[in-house]
Protein backbone atom coordinates (compact mmCIF):
# COMPACT_ATOMS: atom_id res chain seq x y z
CA UNK A 1 0.00 0.00 0.00
CA UNK A 2 3.01 2.86 0.92
CA UNK A 3 4.47 1.42 -2.39
CA UNK A 4 1.05 2.48 -4.13
CA UNK A 5 0.53 5.40 -2.69
CA UNK A 6 4.44 6.62 -3.26
CA UNK A 7 3.64 5.74 -6.73
CA UNK A 8 0.56 8.24 -6.74
CA UNK A 9 2.14 11.07 -5.37
CA UNK A 10 5.55 10.93 -7.29
CA UNK A 11 3.01 10.43 -10.43
CA UNK A 12 1.35 13.73 -9.75
CA UNK A 13 3.97 15.50 -8.90
CA UNK A 14 5.61 14.90 -12.29
CA UNK A 15 2.02 15.85 -13.53
CA UNK A 16 2.19 18.89 -11.42
CA UNK A 17 6.09 19.82 -12.65
CA UNK A 18 4.97 19.31 -16.16
CA UNK A 19 1.81 21.31 -16.40
CA UNK A 20 3.85 24.27 -14.53
CA UNK A 21 6.67 23.98 -17.23
CA UNK A 22 4.28 23.88 -19.83
CA UNK A 23 2.67 27.32 -18.27
CA UNK A 24 5.47 29.20 -18.18
CA UNK A 25 6.71 28.22 -21.79
CA UNK A 26 2.88 29.35 -22.85
CA UNK A 27 3.96 32.78 -20.57
CA UNK A 28 7.43 33.24 -22.20
CA UNK A 29 6.25 32.84 -26.02
CA UNK A 30 2.84 35.03 -25.02
CA UNK A 31 5.71 37.98 -23.33
CA UNK A 32 7.65 37.31 -26.97
CA UNK A 33 4.83 37.58 -28.92
CA UNK A 34 3.61 40.57 -27.22
CA UNK A 35 7.08 42.10 -27.46
CA UNK A 36 7.49 41.38 -31.04
CA UNK A 37 3.97 43.17 -31.62
CA UNK A 38 5.33 46.10 -30.06
CA UNK A 39 8.52 46.60 -31.84
CA UNK A 40 6.41 46.17 -35.05
CA UNK A 41 3.65 48.87 -33.81
CA UNK A 42 6.77 50.96 -32.69
CA UNK A 43 8.61 50.80 -36.14
CA UNK A 44 5.81 51.27 -38.11
CA UNK A 45 4.22 54.31 -35.85
CA UNK A 46 7.99 56.35 -35.67
CA UNK A 47 8.17 57.69 -38.95
CA UNK A 48 4.60 59.23 -38.44
CA UNK A 49 5.66 60.84 -35.46
CA UNK A 50 8.82 61.67 -36.74
CA UNK A 51 6.99 63.66 -39.08
CA UNK A 52 4.24 65.07 -36.28
CA UNK A 53 7.05 66.34 -34.36
CA UNK A 54 8.80 67.98 -37.08
CA UNK A 55 6.27 69.51 -38.54
CA UNK A 56 5.35 71.21 -35.51
CA UNK A 57 9.29 73.13 -35.39
CA UNK A 58 11.12 76.12 -37.00
CA UNK A 59 13.73 75.37 -39.76
CA UNK A 60 16.45 76.43 -36.88
CA UNK A 61 14.88 73.91 -34.40
CA UNK A 62 14.97 71.38 -36.90
CA UNK A 63 18.63 71.94 -37.59
CA UNK A 64 19.49 72.34 -34.25
CA UNK A 65 17.79 68.98 -32.36
CA UNK A 66 16.31 66.91 -35.44
CA UNK A 67 15.24 64.13 -33.41
CA UNK A 68 13.85 66.11 -29.93
CA UNK A 69 10.69 67.51 -28.78
CA UNK A 70 9.63 70.54 -30.26
CA UNK A 71 9.99 73.65 -27.56
CA UNK A 72 6.59 74.91 -28.38
CA UNK A 73 3.63 73.89 -30.22
CA UNK A 74 4.54 75.63 -33.65
CA UNK A 75 1.20 76.09 -36.57
CA UNK A 76 2.94 78.16 -39.06
CA UNK A 77 4.23 75.42 -41.14
CA UNK A 78 0.49 74.54 -41.46
CA UNK A 79 -0.41 78.17 -42.66
CA UNK A 80 2.18 78.28 -44.98
CA UNK A 81 1.35 75.39 -46.37
CA UNK A 82 -2.37 76.40 -46.76
CA UNK A 83 -0.83 79.22 -48.55
CA UNK A 84 1.56 77.60 -51.01
CA UNK A 85 -0.66 74.52 -51.85
CA UNK A 86 -3.51 76.09 -52.83
CA UNK A 87 -4.90 73.28 -50.50
CA UNK A 88 -8.55 73.29 -51.62
CA UNK A 89 -8.21 73.43 -55.07
CA UNK A 90 -5.01 70.40 -55.15
CA UNK A 91 -7.92 68.44 -52.48
CA UNK A 92 -11.03 68.74 -54.95
CA UNK A 93 -8.37 67.43 -57.69
CA UNK A 94 -6.92 64.33 -55.62
CA UNK A 95 -11.18 63.43 -55.17
CA UNK A 96 -11.70 63.99 -58.82
CA UNK A 97 -8.91 61.39 -60.29
CA UNK A 98 -9.43 59.29 -56.93
CA UNK A 99 -12.80 58.19 -57.11
CA UNK A 100 -12.58 57.92 -60.80
CA UNK A 101 -9.98 55.56 -60.40
CA UNK A 102 -11.70 53.77 -58.08
CA UNK A 103 -15.22 53.45 -60.03
CA UNK A 104 -13.07 52.86 -63.49
CA UNK A 105 -11.00 50.02 -61.69
CA UNK A 106 -13.71 48.68 -59.99
CA UNK A 107 -16.05 48.28 -62.70
CA UNK A 108 -13.46 47.07 -65.10
CA UNK A 109 -12.33 43.95 -62.51
CA UNK A 110 -15.36 43.11 -61.75
CA UNK A 111 -16.18 42.45 -65.78
CA UNK A 112 -12.65 40.63 -66.36
CA UNK A 113 -13.37 38.68 -63.22
CA UNK A 114 -16.61 37.58 -64.24
CA UNK A 115 -15.35 36.61 -67.56
CA UNK A 116 -12.54 34.47 -66.04
CA UNK A 117 -14.20 32.90 -63.25
CA UNK A 118 -18.05 32.14 -64.63
CA UNK A 119 -17.26 32.07 -68.70
CA UNK A 120 -16.06 29.31 -69.96
CA UNK A 121 -14.13 30.31 -73.68
CA UNK A 122 -10.94 29.10 -74.56
CA UNK A 123 -7.98 30.99 -73.55
CA UNK A 124 -9.85 32.70 -70.05
CA UNK A 125 -6.60 31.22 -67.89
CA UNK A 126 -4.04 32.62 -70.14
CA UNK A 127 -5.80 36.35 -69.89
CA UNK A 128 -6.33 35.88 -66.58
CA UNK A 129 -2.62 34.78 -66.01
CA UNK A 130 -1.95 37.65 -68.38
CA UNK A 131 -3.76 40.61 -66.24
CA UNK A 132 -2.06 39.00 -63.12
CA UNK A 133 1.64 39.38 -64.28
CA UNK A 134 1.32 42.83 -64.71
CA UNK A 135 1.38 42.66 -60.96
CA UNK A 136 5.05 41.87 -61.08
CA UNK A 137 5.83 44.87 -63.41
CA UNK A 138 7.63 47.60 -61.79
CA UNK A 139 5.74 50.82 -62.85
CA UNK A 140 8.47 52.66 -64.01
CA UNK A 141 9.35 50.21 -66.97
CA UNK A 142 6.13 50.86 -68.25
CA UNK A 143 5.37 54.51 -67.52
CA UNK A 144 6.89 55.96 -70.82
CA UNK A 145 4.77 53.74 -73.24
CA UNK A 146 1.40 54.67 -70.77
CA UNK A 147 2.29 57.96 -71.09
CA UNK A 148 3.25 58.05 -74.75
CA UNK A 149 -0.45 56.31 -75.22
CA UNK A 150 -2.28 59.23 -72.77
CA UNK A 151 -1.04 61.58 -75.31
CA UNK A 152 -2.09 59.98 -78.34
CA UNK A 153 -5.16 60.08 -76.88
CA UNK A 154 -5.50 63.16 -76.39
CA UNK A 155 -5.57 62.35 -72.86
CA UNK A 156 -1.93 64.96 -71.49
CA UNK A 157 -2.49 67.15 -68.75
CA UNK A 158 -6.27 66.02 -68.02
CA UNK A 159 -8.60 64.26 -65.64
CA UNK A 160 -9.38 61.79 -67.67
CA UNK A 161 -5.47 60.72 -68.53
CA UNK A 162 -4.88 60.51 -65.07
CA UNK A 163 -8.15 58.07 -63.95
CA UNK A 164 -6.94 56.10 -67.09
CA UNK A 165 -3.54 55.83 -65.94
CA UNK A 166 -4.37 54.71 -62.35
CA UNK A 167 -7.11 52.35 -63.29
CA UNK A 168 -4.54 50.37 -65.65
CA UNK A 169 -2.29 49.87 -62.33
CA UNK A 170 -4.90 49.34 -60.30
CA UNK A 171 -6.67 46.43 -62.90
CA UNK A 172 -4.67 43.44 -62.11
CA UNK A 173 -5.38 43.38 -58.45
CA UNK A 174 -8.68 44.29 -58.42
CA UNK A 175 -9.13 41.66 -60.97
CA UNK A 176 -7.24 39.09 -58.80
CA UNK A 177 -9.05 40.19 -55.48
CA UNK A 178 -12.72 40.08 -57.23
CA UNK A 179 -11.47 36.35 -59.09
CA UNK A 180 -10.46 34.85 -56.37
CA UNK A 181 -14.09 35.39 -54.12
CA UNK A 182 -15.99 34.73 -57.64
CA UNK A 183 -14.43 30.97 -57.22
CA UNK A 184 -15.98 31.01 -53.79
CA UNK A 185 -19.90 31.58 -54.83
CA UNK A 186 -21.41 28.37 -55.44
CA UNK A 187 -22.40 27.39 -59.28
CA UNK A 188 -26.25 26.23 -57.84
CA UNK A 189 -26.72 30.57 -57.57
CA UNK A 190 -25.42 31.44 -60.59
CA UNK A 191 -27.79 28.19 -62.57
CA UNK A 192 -30.64 29.27 -60.38
CA UNK A 193 -30.55 32.71 -61.78
CA UNK A 194 -30.10 31.39 -65.37
CA UNK A 195 -32.91 29.16 -65.29
CA UNK A 196 -35.29 32.37 -64.00
CA UNK A 197 -33.56 33.54 -67.71
CA UNK A 198 -30.77 36.06 -66.36
CA UNK A 199 -27.86 36.76 -68.54
CA UNK A 200 -24.56 37.67 -67.98
CA UNK A 201 -24.91 41.66 -66.84
CA UNK A 202 -27.75 40.39 -65.18
CA UNK A 203 -25.74 37.58 -63.18
CA UNK A 204 -23.19 39.70 -62.48
CA UNK A 205 -24.88 42.37 -60.79
CA UNK A 206 -27.78 40.91 -59.13
CA UNK A 207 -26.39 37.79 -57.70
CA UNK A 208 -22.54 38.41 -57.72
CA UNK A 209 -21.90 41.64 -56.62
CA UNK A 210 -24.58 41.45 -53.40
CA UNK A 211 -22.73 38.89 -52.02
CA UNK A 212 -19.29 40.30 -53.20
CA UNK A 213 -19.57 43.59 -51.41
CA UNK A 214 -16.65 42.60 -48.47
CA UNK A 215 -13.92 41.99 -51.44
CA UNK A 216 -15.34 45.29 -52.88
CA UNK A 217 -15.34 47.48 -50.63
CA UNK A 218 -11.98 46.41 -49.59
CA UNK A 219 -10.95 46.77 -53.05
CA UNK A 220 -11.83 50.54 -53.25
CA UNK A 221 -10.54 51.36 -50.13
CA UNK A 222 -7.11 49.86 -51.03
CA UNK A 223 -7.17 51.38 -54.17
CA UNK A 224 -8.54 54.82 -52.44
CA UNK A 225 -5.32 54.51 -50.40
CA UNK A 226 -2.57 54.38 -53.40
CA UNK A 227 -4.33 56.25 -55.30
CA UNK A 228 -4.28 58.70 -53.24
CA UNK A 229 -0.63 58.98 -51.73
CA UNK A 230 0.65 58.21 -55.38
CA UNK A 231 3.05 60.82 -57.13
CA UNK A 232 4.32 59.25 -60.15
CA UNK A 233 1.27 59.15 -62.02
CA UNK A 234 -0.05 62.49 -61.06
CA UNK A 235 3.45 64.14 -62.30
CA UNK A 236 3.83 62.68 -65.08
CA UNK A 237 0.40 62.64 -66.52
CA UNK A 238 -0.43 66.11 -65.47
CA UNK A 239 2.69 67.90 -66.01
CA UNK A 240 2.68 71.66 -65.42
CA UNK A 241 -0.97 71.98 -65.39
CA UNK A 242 -3.09 73.08 -62.69
CA UNK A 243 -4.85 69.68 -62.06
CA UNK A 244 -2.35 68.52 -59.87
CA UNK A 245 -2.67 66.41 -56.71
CA UNK A 246 -2.07 66.90 -53.24
CA UNK A 247 0.92 65.02 -53.29
CA UNK A 248 2.27 66.50 -56.04
CA UNK A 249 1.51 70.03 -54.08
CA UNK A 250 3.50 68.43 -51.35
CA UNK A 251 6.73 67.31 -53.55
CA UNK A 252 6.70 71.38 -55.29
CA UNK A 253 7.10 72.73 -51.37
CA UNK A 254 10.82 71.71 -51.82
CA UNK A 255 12.74 74.11 -54.14
CA UNK A 256 16.22 73.73 -55.72
CA UNK A 257 17.67 75.85 -53.13
CA UNK A 258 14.98 76.11 -50.47
CA UNK A 259 14.06 72.73 -48.57
CA UNK A 260 12.15 72.83 -45.66
CA UNK A 261 11.50 69.78 -43.67
CA UNK A 262 9.27 71.48 -41.23
CA UNK A 263 7.09 72.46 -43.89
CA UNK A 264 7.17 69.26 -46.38
CA UNK A 265 5.96 67.14 -43.16
CA UNK A 266 3.12 69.74 -42.73
CA UNK A 267 2.40 69.24 -46.16
CA UNK A 268 2.51 65.61 -45.90
CA UNK A 269 0.26 65.34 -42.57
CA UNK A 270 -2.33 67.49 -44.17
CA UNK A 271 -2.41 65.50 -47.29
CA UNK A 272 -2.33 62.00 -45.38
CA UNK A 273 -5.00 63.30 -43.17
CA UNK A 274 -8.06 61.94 -45.72
CA UNK A 275 -6.25 58.33 -46.31
CA UNK A 276 -5.92 57.63 -42.49
CA UNK A 277 -9.73 58.76 -41.66
CA UNK A 278 -10.82 56.54 -44.04
CA UNK A 279 -8.39 53.37 -42.96
CA UNK A 280 -9.16 54.26 -39.32
CA UNK A 281 -12.91 53.58 -39.88
CA UNK A 282 -12.97 51.19 -42.69
CA UNK A 283 -10.39 49.13 -41.36
CA UNK A 284 -12.22 46.30 -40.09
CA UNK A 285 -13.78 45.79 -43.72
CA UNK A 286 -10.15 46.29 -45.23
CA UNK A 287 -9.93 43.21 -43.16
CA UNK A 288 -12.85 40.91 -43.92
CA UNK A 289 -12.22 41.51 -47.30
CA UNK A 290 -8.46 40.63 -47.41
CA UNK A 291 -9.88 37.63 -45.87
CA UNK A 292 -12.72 37.09 -48.49
CA UNK A 293 -12.23 34.42 -50.69
CA UNK A 294 -9.47 32.56 -48.74
CA UNK A 295 -11.56 30.27 -47.23
CA UNK A 296 -13.64 27.91 -49.24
Amino acid sequence: MRLVSALRHFSSSKDRILRDRSSAQKLFINWGITFLLVLIAVVSLYPLIFTLLNSLKTNTEFAQHPLSLPERLNFSNYSETFTRMNVPKLFLNSIIVTFGGILLTTISSLFLAFAVTKLKFRGSQFIFLFVISMLVIPSQAIIYPLYQSILDLGFGGTYQGLILALAAFGLPLGTYQLAAYFKTIPVELIEAARVDGAGHLRVLFSVLVPVSIPAIAALSILNFVWMWNDLLLPLVIMGGSDKGTLMVGVALLSGQYDISIPLISAGLLVALLPVFLVYMVFQRKILAGAMAGSIR
